[in-house]
């Protein structure tokens, strides 16, 4: 049976697909991360926990809030990463002085695994690069650049409003 293009709903979805900038961007993440999670697979790590493990080692210890922060991550996929990363021993979490909270460090073998990835990150980022063209990737570092600034300029951003409250805008 063929779907109707004439309803209101299908010149919507018409309009919406290829102009969603969400979609595309969306697209693009899956794309490029596809790259860098199999250059990593065969040491068992995904690019999101390199990013974490990159951002503890230039960091040094950080609590989940402040990594959630520097990675633009919210804390429930943070979370499920960091649980992953301390089962295998790249991560150890030291509690604050007053329990409330905690810091995420990088343990020996996160160290090492960091030093043991960089080869094969080297080989995806050559890859995303070769997929993307100079074109595009210096058009990704200009509006990674803009949006780094506008957000700094209006820190009450959308990135920076609670989950609940972006829902219901």
């Amino acid at each position: 049976m063929k779907a109707r293009t004439d309803t209101p709903a299908a010149s919507a979805a018409g309009a919406i697909g290829p102009a969603c900038i969400a979609y595309r961007t969306r697209m693009l993440s899956r794309v490029i991360s596809a790259i860098y999670d199999e250059a990593l697979a065969p040491l068992d790590l995904r690019g999101s926990q390199l990013n974490v493990l990159s951002a503890l080692a230039r960091r040094g210890p950080s609590t989940p809030t402040e990594l959630c922060a520097v990675l633009r991550m919210d804390k429930s996929t943070l979370s499920r990463n960091v649980a992953r990363m301390r089962r295998r021993g790249w991560l150890a979490t030291d509690a604050d002085d007053d329990r409330r909270t905690h810091t995420l460090r990088l343990t020996a073998t996160g160290t090492r695994l960091l030093r043991e990835a960089f080869p094969l990150w080297q080989k995806a980022q050559d890859e995303a690069a070769r997929r993307m063209g100079g074109a595009g990737v210096a058009a990704l570092a200009t509006l990674v650049k803009r949006l780094r600034a506008l957000d700094a300029a209006a820190p009450e951003s959308v990135a920076s409003l609670p989950r609940r409250a972006r829902r219901s805008g």
